[in-house]
């Protein structure tokens, strides 16, 4: 066999979890879950990452691997599963039916991750469930790619009051306390409703008294409950042990609906089809008014697929590109699709792929459980793995579904089952490196897409089924592998990938940049590809006249100040920033660019990157300070005297060279306005906020550049990315993907109180260990930003920016 093109190879020393299509899955934050028997390992490829940590690992390829291929470093970070504290089930009924074996030995059974921009550093959150039938959230503390992860909430007790209300029996108040499956929905996108400020997921949660649990996560002040329970749904009298989504379908302008499918114990799916719609209530600010959601569920009584005793081991769903999602059931031996009947559909209803043995090794069969899925739109080919190391193919999904490859198909060979199986089995001797007997198993514990098909990532670990003998778990050790498996990839489909990514990029999922671009930054890195598309890379990358103009205004509207107008502030600063698809793309050409900047190795590249990257980022900038503008200027009348010197500042940056001459204008009218009703308490210049003084020397230092302050001494500061004022602290938090740095928000408390009596999503978890730090000054309770730097406008400001302004990543806070 001719050598396979392995780009890394890293090894995790933990014993494999329960074998699921899950146990390897991507985050909306970039990272890669990989499930294991007592820990979570949370890795992010250092694509696009620009961040310096001990704990970046840099895998060595084989030595049989293709020259010219870059090796991808990972970050690397653990969730613990606590197995000292587990619930006693017995205390609670003595029945047999809620006997939990899993308690025998307790570990992670499962994990599923939200939608991002949803923990309160704008991440995701993970709901783990254990074999003891216990599910528990979590979420990054401080620094999600090398930090702590924390626990959130355990939902036991929340899970025992729901049960006490709907029930007298302790049995069945078991049963629905006894978390088996979840599955976390994607974002519905109402359209004109920001997703980052109206989070519409649901969590879907299956237990063994047959019901489903919708519930929503929500972060309220002063509270450590972090679900909220929207509605239950009788199933069966049988387990709930499969669930997965549909993806949202905007059915009108304030309408969503999806498609929950479910699987039970005794091999029956079903689906229940949930509809969210939300309406705007005033709440004395037209500002940003509230919105809320309401949920109507409507079960099915017809079925996928009726009850027929045989285990169900994996459910998924799939997306072909000209028709609906199509359901993948997964059984011993078989496969099984199922699509909706509607009009234009090719083909519908249930159909059966029996699998067939391939033989790579001793122990190989076809009934063992599969282990990874992954679905190619440009091949319309769906592969799973199965836990023996083999590969199994279906073809025409949208058309006709195959086992088979026609022979008149342009499809290399390489797509065959039974090929790409030999090519698994190719890498994990390749990988190794040692001699492997044919009773040696490469047993795949996970697989899933790394930058797109063909370009794969696994784990595998080596197993011989006939060894009995005792294995600490100390003493397991899989490989994750990245890998191509079907050589395709040319100059133009990576450049059409670019023009894809861009154009099809929407703001409303939350996904971070570094997630987005994977796929395409990958690619540019392998082959020398990144130099043969330099010319028509720069032409992809300029700014478009569409992208030059101003898109948003926001209408004249007054606020109320005796309804605390600071929530309504900050939620539309947020929805200006972070819920713009033209912004997002913006900035994810910036972070093309930079990182082709960076990995350019000529110096007129490096120079012609750098000039679009300066032209972007000053249409970035010119953007949020029209925003800032905009916001300001509606605020006017609320506007107190601490707040002048960061409105000044705002005003200053709006007039420096290359501002568009309407900007320009803007900024000269608010600063007419405001010092007409607050005039200065005095006439120096340091006092009023437009000149700093170096921390090291106290010279004054003026504002003429908002990215670094230079003094007459050559003493150089970052400034806040967010207010431009000097960091001379080490109380920062750290873009991950462009490094640039930004003031922490308040931290006067875990939680701020608004008049709505919702969390404050800007404070709290990331601010948490800093809330005692005897640097905390002032009222604002910013730590060491200048007495000139305390007013509201600045507060609500840094806690709405809950991710980089400029690239759109999140941050991490190093100490």
């Amino acid at each position: 066999m001719e050598c396979i093109t392995v780009y890394s190879a890293s090894s995790v020393t933990a014993a494999a979890s329960h074998p699921s299509i899950n146990a390897l899955q991507w985050t909306e934050d970039g990272q890669l879950l990989f499930l294991t028997k007592t820990a979570v390992y949370i890795l992010t490829p250092d694509l696009g990452v620009n961040y310096r940590s001990s704990s970046l690992l840099t895998s060595a390829k084989p030595k049989e691997s293709v020259s010219g291929t870059n090796t991808p470093g990972w970050y690397r970070t653990v969730l613990e599963l606590d197995r000292r504290s587990f619930h006693h089930w017995p205390s609670e009924s003595q029945d047999w039916d809620s006997l939990v074996t899993g308690s025998l030995d307790v570990f992670i059974k499962s994990v599923v991750a939200s939608p991002s921009f949803l923990s309160a550093d704008a991440g995701c959150v993970l709901a783990v469930i254990n074999t003891n039938l216990e599910l528990s959230l979590w979420c990054s503390a401080k620094n999600q790619l090398a930090g702590q992860w924390i626990k959130l909430q355990d939902t036991l007790s929340f899970l025992q009051s729901l049960a006490a209300i709907q029930t007298d029996s302790c049995l069945q108040r078991t049963l629905q306390t006894q978390v088996v499956c979840s599955s976390w929905s994607r974002k519905p996108d109402f359209g004109a409703v920001s997703a980052c400020v109206c989070d519409g997921s649901l969590l879907a949660i299956g237990n063994r008294a047959g019901s489903i649990l919708l519930l929503k996560f929500t972060m309220r002040s002063g509270s450590t409950q972090y679900l909220e329970h929207i509605q239950t749904v009788d199933i069966s009298e049988q387990w709930i042990t499969h669930l997965t989504w549909f993806p949202w379908t905007r059915t009108r302008e304030s309408e969503c609906v999806a498609i929950l499918v479910h699987c039970t114990s005794d091999g029956a799916v079903g689906f229940v089809r949930v509809t969210r719609t939300y309406h705007m209530e005033a709440r004395g600010s037209e500002f940003a008014p509230k919105l809320v959601l309401a949920t109507r569920v409507s079960h099915s009584q017809w079925s996928i697929c009726k009850a027929n005793d045989r285990i169900t081991t994996g459910l998924s769903l799939v997306e072909p590109r000209n028709m609906e999602p199509v359901v993948v059931i997964l059984r011993p031996g078989v496969v099984q699709l199922w699509a909706e009947e509607c009009d234009g559909s090719p083909w519908s209803g249930l159909r059966s792929f029996s699998l067939s043995g391939y033989g790579i090794s001793s122990g190989s069969s076809m009934l063992y459980p599969p282990s990874g899925l992954v679905y190619s739109p440009e091949h319309d080919t769906l592969v799973m793995s199965l836990i023996d190391g083999s590969f199994h193919v279906i073809h025409d999904i949208s058309s006709a579904p195959t086992t088979r490859l026609l022979a008149s198909s342009t499809k290399q060979p390489s797509l065959s089952s039974s090929d790409l199986s030999l090519i698994a089995r190719g890498v994990f001797i390749q990988v190794e490196g040692s001699a492997i007997s044919h009773a040696e198993m490469n047993r795949i514990n996970g697989m899933v897409p790394f930058g797109g098909f063909p370009i794969l990532s696994w784990a595998h670990e080596k197993s011989i089924l006939s060894d009995f003998s005792y294995k600490h778990e100390a003493r397991h050790c899989s490989t994750l592998v990245v890998a191509k498996v079907y050589t395709e990839d040319s100059d133009k489909a990576i450049l059409e990938m670019l023009g894809a990514v861009i154009l099809t990029a929407k703001a409303s999922p939350g996904a971070a940049p570094i997630h987005i671009l994977r796929p395409f930054l990958f690619r540019l890195v392998q082959d020398g590809v990144l130099p043969r598309v330099h010319s028509q890379l720069l032409q992809a990358l300029q700014i478009t006249a569409a992208e030059d103009s101003p898109e948003y205004h926001i209408p004249d509207l007054h606020l109320d100040s005796s309804i605390s107008p600071y929530a309504s502030f900050r939620e539309s600063i947020v929805r200006q920033l972070f819920g713009s698809d033209a912004l997002l793309r913006l900035r994810l050409k910036l972070a093309i660019t930079d990182f082709c900047w960076r990995s350019a190795s000529s110096p007129e590249n490096r120079s012609e990157y750098g000039a679009v990257a300066r032209d972007l980022l000053g249409i970035i900038s010119h953007r949020i300070l029209r925003t800032l503008l905009q916001h300001i200027n509606f605020v006017a009348h609320l506007l107190t005297r601490d707040d002048l010197p960061f409105v000044q500042r705002v005003v200053i940056q709006c007039m420096l060279p290359g501002a568009p001459k309407d900007l320009s204008v803007e900024a000269q009218n608010l600063a007419k306005k405001v010092t007409t009703s607050i005039p200065p308490a005095g006439h120096d210049r340091t006092t009023s906020g437009l000149q700093d003084r170096c921390p090291a020397c106290g010279v004054e230092v003026p504002l003429t550049d908002i990215a670094v302050a230079a003094c007459s001494n050559g003493h150089r500061w970052p400034r806040c990315s967010v207010t431009s004022f000097i960091l001379s602290t080490t109380m920062v938090q750290t873009c991950l993907g462009c490094a640039r740095k930004a003031f922490l928000p308040v931290v006067r408390s875990r939680y701020q109180k608004d008049g709505g009596g919702e969390l404050d999503p800007g404070v709290g978890l990331s601010e948490r260990t800093t809330a005692e730090d005897p640097r905390t000054v002032g009222d604002s309770g910013v730590i060491d930003v200048p007495a000139t730097g305390q007013g509201w406008v600045m507060q609500e400001l840094l806690k709405a920016v809950r991710r980089c302004l400029f690239c759109g990543n999140n941050f991490a806070t190093l100490l």
